[in-house]
């Protein structure tokens, strides 16, 4: 299992995407030329932050998907504080989901730095049709965070028995169309009717990284 770990965590390595801010480009073009002194590798070719979670086969797993590089690959859970889980691949890109909604990235470029999902997360986890709202901040081209806020339409769309693999999993599907004054996106995410978790999401990151698709992974 650790093999299987190792070897699909090398997918995540050309995650990291162009962007206008050369502070976000430096780490990212640090792996990519392996320049041990700006990112130290252990003798497995893994930054040490990311071989610890690799040794520990307890650490959950989790698919990555970003829709519009055609890129797939594993992250694993580093930490969990407050209720947000950090995600962590093996080039050190990583993702911040509250619940299983995402809550920031890091490493994809146009980063999401944070954002409020409190209130469409209580309509989504138990099912209900309503009304909510939910703010982004993301980093600009010039280094600096602009925030948006967003009036969210949460909606049931029924049910569907996803394979996963961590198995055979019945969900419920809930939507989520929310506008700005200049944007617009549509969030789905799949429910676990057994264990009410989010166990797969599509994901809106921002414009220039488009959707990302999350499941639940096995070790």
């Amino acid at each position: 299992m650790i093999l299987r770990a190792l070897t699909l965590g090398l997918c995540l390595a050309g995650l990291t995407a162009c962007s206008a801010s050369q502070n976000l480009l430096a780490r990212g073009v640090a792996v990519a030329v392996d320049d041990d002194s700006v990112v130290p590798k252990t003798s497995q070719g893994f930054p040490p932050r990311f071989a610890a979670l690799v040794q520990d086969t307890a650490t959950p797993a989790l698919l990555l998907s970003v829709e519009s590089r055609s890129q797939t690959g594993r992250m694993l859970r580093e930490a969990r504080v407050n209720g947000v889980d950090t995600w962590l691949s093996s080039d050190l890109t990583a993702l911040m989901l509250e619940d299983g909604m995402l809550q920031g990235t890091r490493g994809l470029g146009s980063e999401l730095f944070a954002a409020d999902v409190s209130e469409p997360k209580a309509l989504i986890l138990s099912g209900r049709r309503g009304y909510s709202d939910r703010l982004h901040s993301n980093l600009t081209g010039l280094d600096e965070i602009s925030t948006r806020a967003y009036r969210c339409l949460v909606e049931p769309q029924g049910s569907a028995t996803l394979a996963l693999e961590i198995g055979t999993v019945p969900t419920r599907v809930v939507t989520e169309d929310c506008k700005s004054l200049d944007q617009s996106f549509r969030n789905t995410y799949w429910v676990s009717v057994k264990s009410g978790a989010i166990v797969q999401a599509r994901q809106w990151a921002g414009d220039e990284v488009g959707y990302l698709m999350t499941k639940a992974a096995a070790r």
